[in-house]
């Protein structure tokens, strides 16, 4: 009886099993390095370095300046916010007496003053924060964020905090 040989040899085609294996462990590394290095704050400069030497850095052929440039010329076309073409911001009534109490905290105005949401209020954007005065209450008011100072029919008052109104009593 002849003997059948059973033993077929295969050709083994590149995208065998232990390559992609091998793939998928190398990829999973990386990642995991990755995001070890952003986790937990790992200087990553030199995988970096490599993949410049190497040559697969991203880089975009266009490149162009972002900012404010005091050259752009669009800005100088356009009006301030909430100013009419003839109108430069600035400060008027009581936030110009603030203005003087306050000097360079209250930084320079940047927009003409106009409503706020609330009927009452007129708010301007400064330099270095918020001013606003209550007609109400005859109140200016300017803050930082958390400095408060205010030009009141009691008189000058200051606070710190959160809160945006006086201070009672």
């Amino acid at each position: 009886m002849a003997y059948i040989h059973r033993h077929v040899s295969r050709k083994r085609t590149t995208g065998s099993a232990e390559l992609i294996y091998l793939l998928v462990v190398l990829v999973a590394g990386v990642a995991t390095a990755w995001w070890a290095g952003h986790r937990l704050g790992m200087d990553l400069s030199s995988i970096s370095t490599v993949a410049a030497v190497l040559g697969i850095n991203e880089t975009t052929g266009i490149t162009r300046r972002v900012g404010y440039s005091a050259t752009d010329q669009s800005a100088k076309a356009q009006p301030p916010p909430n100013c009419s073409a003839d109108q430069s911001p600035a400060f008027a009534g009581k936030l110009a007496a603030l203005k003087q109490q306050l000097g360079d905290t209250m930084g320079a105005p940047v927009e003409c003053v106009h409503a706020s949401a609330s009927v009452s209020d007129l708010i301007q954007q400064t330099t270095t924060g918020l001013a606003e005065y209550n007609q109400l209450t005859d109140t200016a008011s300017f803050t930082d964020g958390w400095r408060h100072w205010a030009l009141t029919p009691r008189g000058f008052l200051s606070w710190e905090g959160t809160q945006s109104d006086p201070p009672a009593g």
